[in-house]
């Protein structure tokens, strides 16, 4: 039997509790030769869009391997579990938009798969199919099942999408929203570097920077040690997006910032 292919492993379970470790031991019931590799457990209870921007940074990463992810706060309605097929990677989830920006990564969908009713579950839990559905079902795919073997077809509209607000950008002000907040305090942004390509991003040294709270000056540059201890500085993030930091401090406080909360940009040569 050829070796499996690996898992790995998102949630909002957290470290505190079992959930993690029961899923991993269901895992390793199908096949004890499925090596897990766990992205994180720490994603916000329920936060959608944070997992959903974790999976899609990690997946980039990956060898041809089986994403299970499960942030999924609608557990027991009658929102579907669902498997994506993306090239060599199936991605194994809730359909709320998680899966969708870490399939976008991976190249866009070729078949998704609905395994709601899928005979491979383990138990009967109205509220645990990170355990009863999507365990089984991703360690099933790792050691070479095909999805339509343990689900049932579905059309590609009839997915979630994962609604992300828009930045707005002109030739003299850039508005942005707040992504997430790390745990240094850095806010991500909803401006990849991509979409800054000829603006005043790339003209100046610094803009101004505009939240709810106040307006100054911060500089655009590659890493926090760019300016003193205590000063923000811009930067392009690992993941390819905007984001604002203070060095060996945290911009979230700083600036009264955290998720969806606005934030403006202007030149500095036209500001008043």
């Amino acid at each position: 039997m050829p070796e499996p292919r690996p898992v790995t492993f998102l949630t909002d379970f957290g470290y505190s509790d079992e959930y993690p470790g029961v899923c991993r031991l269901v895992m390793a019931g199908v096949d004890s030769r499925i090596r897990v590799i766990d992205v994180t457990h720490g994603i916000p209870p329920g936060d959608i869009r944070r997992g959903a921007l974790a999976l899609a940074a990690s997946v980039r990463f990956s060898p041809p391997a089986v994403h299970l992810a499960v942030v999924d706060p609608g557990v027991g309605s009658s929102r579907r579990a669902v498997v994506l097929v993306c090239g060599e990677h199936h991605l194994v989830g809730p359909d709320n938009g998680l899966l969708m920006p870490a399939a976008s990564v991976l190249g866009g969908i070729d078949a998704a798969f609905d395994v709601s009713t899928t005979p491979v579950r383990v138990a009967e839990s109205d509220t645990f199919h990170g355990r009863d559905i999507f365990s089984p079902v991703a360690a099933e795919l790792a050691r070479g099942a095909a999805p339509g073997e343990i689900g049932e077809a579905v059309g590609f509209r009839e997915l979630a999408e994962l609604e992300l607000p828009e930045p707005v950008i002109g030739r003299e002000q850039v508005d942005a929203h707040a992504l997430y907040v790390d745990q240094y305090g850095n806010v991500i942004l909803n401006l990849h570097s991509e979409v800054l390509d000829g603006t005043f991003f790339i003209e100046g040294e610094s803009v101004w920077l505009e939240t709810s709270l106040q307006k100054l000056t911060v500089p655009l540059g590659r890493t926090f040690a760019d300016v003193a201890a205590g000063e923000p500085v811009l930067y392009t993030d690992s993941t390819g997006f905007l984001a604002i930091a203070v060095n060996r401090g945290s911009a979230a406080s700083r600036f009264g910032l955290g998720p969806d909360n606005s934030v403006r940009f202007t030149p500095v040569a036209s500001a008043q």
